[in-house]
């Protein structure tokens, strides 16, 4: 990550995010109108400009069917884990929850398009300083004011505990909580990973974690697809940001037990296809029985 910047797949996250609502035809499965100013790109032509240079990339890696494809993929999982994560938190204020804790939090938007959602929630954004600085500015210079019940947790882990940093943020263990943990799993070790968990699962009965996840593998994909993922690899490993994990559902589950949640759930690509697309997987472009999400609840 540069100094004074997010990380470069937090860029491209929020372009893929700005793409689909600019462009996605109905039934779109976000409107993130914010996503295109997070990522330093409010004008559709910045948009537009960044995608092709990332379409240029993986071109370079296969060919530009392929690309066109896998950009496509992409796109449709980073909206539907946000999606997830909008539905989860509707459901957990049921339960009684009251924070909203997003961890790795980038360029995400949820806290500044979604206040009727987060209403009655406190919402502590944490990551790097560096791309919370970025996210501020972006928000001041388009006008965008911070809830009051948003709070910026600053989080350098070579200096500090995520246990310390919640802390200190006003993060409170007895209170229900939801976590989104988005496009972060595959940057961390194992150990990072389970020791993450294990933070989570100290809080009160009742919490939720979202999270995504990169397999080794994907038994149920195509060659292709395999193919698409190795170049995404390839990809953020030049953006110095390289895989550092990977897990199959089964020991991601395995994970969970082992830190003290009590249960999980792997939702398949099809479910989500029936949920936001009327069942229409031509959109998706992706194996129906294919898992990246993971709902974990305490």
């Amino acid at each position: 990550m540069e100094e004074g910047k997010p990380s470069q797949t937090a860029l491209m996250v929020a372009m893929l995010r700005a793409r689909h609502f600019l462009h996605e035809p109905e039934p779109k499965i976000l409107r993130d109108s914010l996503a295109g100013l997070l990522g330093g790109a409010p004008e559709p032509e910045q948009v537009t400009r960044y995608l092709e240079q990332i379409k240029g990339a993986f071109t370079a890696l296969s060919d530009a069917n392929t690309a066109v494809r896998f950009v496509s993929q992409l796109e449709h999982s980073v909206c539907i884990r946000a999606r997830l994560v909008e539905e989860e938190l509707a459901k957990a204020k049921e339960r009684g929850a009251t924070q909203f804790v997003v961890l790795g939090a980038g360029l995400d938007s949820t806290a500044y398009r979604e206040q009727d959602l987060l209403s009655g929630l406190e919402v502590f954004e944490v990551d790097h300083p560096d791309s919370q600085r970025w996210k501020r500015d972006c928000l001041k210079n388009g006008g965008v004011d911070i809830p009051d019940n948003v709070t910026f947790v600053p989080f350098d882990f070579e200096n500090t505990t995520l246990k310390a940093a919640l802390s200190l943020g006003g993060v409170d263990s007895s209170k229900i909580t939801v976590f989104s943990w988005l496009g972060v799993q595959m940057y961390l070790t194992d150990e990072a990973v389970r020791g993450t968990l294990a933070v989570m699962a100290g809080f009160a009965p009742g919490s939720s974690l979202i999270m995504d996840f990169v397999s080794p593998s994907y038994e149920t994909a195509t060659s292709e697809q395999k193919s698409s993922v190795d170049d995404l690899r390839e990809i953020v490993a030049g953006m110095r940001e390289p895989f550092l994990s990977e897990y199959l559902p089964k020991e991601l589950a395995q994970r969970f037990d082992d830190a003290g949640f009590s249960s999980s759930e792997f939702p398949t690509i099809g479910e989500f296809a029936d949920q936001y697309l009327n069942g229409n997987l031509n959109r998706l472009e992706m194996h129906p029985k294919a898992k990246y999400l993971a709902i974990a609840r305490i």
